[in-house]
């Protein structure tokens, strides 16, 4: 974890259980033995446990779209580009994407969520930003502790990933292997426990994993 952002390293360590640490250092190590192409089913297997629709479930493929379209399309085609990001391209070269992709998928979610249940009118919420949407979230005392808490910090992470560039000379890249895959997976798990709380029926569910190969 010595390459992860400080806001990275306490999504670790307070919302990532043991089992899921486990996994991410599996995959952590098998990028650090492979100059090229790296294995990810661990990872698909991880997204998997956490149930709901992940990018576990749809193809890496871009092309094949399985929201084109509507509320699902809005909620769940940022996690299928975070997937083929990992999956077809390299995630050491394109952390920064897998990041924002995840941090619009929760952007989405929250907004689902405010929406759902009242808590903001239709026009303020249809404009309102993540860390908007966190903080009403956040007065209505409706999450633990942990789990808002580290919305925050991913929100840190996601405003780099849309407007910052790297400007520290001790870093190669703004943003390390670590940092997309920990922000995926709070994406998903604080995502997943969001649309459980107001029972959206696609993340009542756990499903197959997709291994469709990618063809170029």
């Amino acid at each position: 974890m010595n390459g992860a952002l400080p806001e990275t390293k306490l999504i670790f360590k307070k919302l990532l259980n043991e089992e899921q640490r486990g996994y991410i250092k599996t995959f952590l190590n098998e990028i650090e033995t492979k100059k090229e192409k790296y294995e990810t089913q661990v990872l698909w297997l991880m997204d998997q446990k956490i149930g709901g629709i992940g990018g576990y479930c749809m193809p890496a493929d871009p092309k094949k779209n399985p929201f084109p379209g509507g509320l699902e399309r809005e909620l769940f085609r940022p996690l299928q580009n975070a997937r083929s990001e990992i999956d077809v391209l390299d995630i050491r070269l394109h952390a920064r994407h897998v990041i924002h992709y995840s941090g619009m998928h929760l952007e989405a979610v929250m907004r689902l969520f405010v929406v759902s249940t009242k808590l903001m009118g239709k026009l303020r919420f249809s404009k309102s930003t993540l860390g908007k949407l966190a903080h009403e979230a956040k007065e209505k005392n409706i999450f633990d502790e942990v789990l808002i808490n580290s919305l925050f910090n991913f929100i840190v992470l996601f405003n780099k990933a849309k407007h910052e560039v790297n400007m520290r000379d001790e870093r190669a890249r703004l943003f390390s292997v670590e940092d997309a895959i920990i922000s995926y997976f709070a994406a998903r798990i604080i995502g997943k426990t969001v649309l459980t709380k107001i029972e959206y029926p696609l993340s009542l569910h756990t499903y197959e994993i997709n291994n469709d190969p990618f063809v170029f």
